[in-house]
């Protein structure tokens, strides 16, 4: 077992992506978050973003605890500017077992949406080791590396040991 867990939700697939990558350079376990509703679809993104914006919080498949890791590192989408409801369900769940945590998150549109971070910290009530936020398209084709390296660092150099 790793000391690093990577939990991530990916709707379209570009933060699973993100994540893996992630997960490979950190040699850290990697696992889906599973709500129990699906967001697959036409109607499945319009339910997205209803529950983002109303801040709901799915129920999820159980998965790994992340207090047997000494970090872990969340990665999500950005659904109508807004952190997706599984994430957030997650960080209000299992994330809230975490020793540290640091976040990266992944935006269609481009934008940065800096509060994403800070809805973290609130959401857990603790301070991001490292945070980063990805534009869908650099992810997808595989621009991301460049900018994915200082949180690497910063996490490799922070873990709690």
């Amino acid at each position: 077992m790793a000391d690093v867990l990577v939990s991530y939700y990916s709707r379209s697939g570009a933060t699973e992506l993100l994540a893996r990558r992630l997960a490979e350079q950190l040699n850290a376990d990697l696992e889906p978050i599973r709500p129990k509703v699906a967001y697959n679809g036409g109607g499945g993104a319009l339910k997205a973003v209803w529950h983002a914006l109303l801040k709901r919080t799915p129920a999820l498949e159980p998965g790994r605890d992340p207090a047997a890791y000494r970090l872990l590192v969340v990665a999500g989408p950005v659904w109508a500017g807004r952190l997706s409801a599984p994430m957030r369900a997650y960080l209000r769940g299992p994330g809230q077992r975490a020793k540290a945590l640091a976040a990266v998150w992944v935006s269609g549109s481009g934008q940065p949406y800096g509060g994403v971070g800070g809805e973290i910290q609130s959401l857990c009530g603790r301070p991001l080791v490292a945070s980063a936020s990805f534009a869908e398209a650099e992810v997808r084709k595989g621009e991301a590396d460049a900018r994915l390296a200082p949180v690497v660092e910063a996490v490799g150099g922070q873990v709690p040991a």
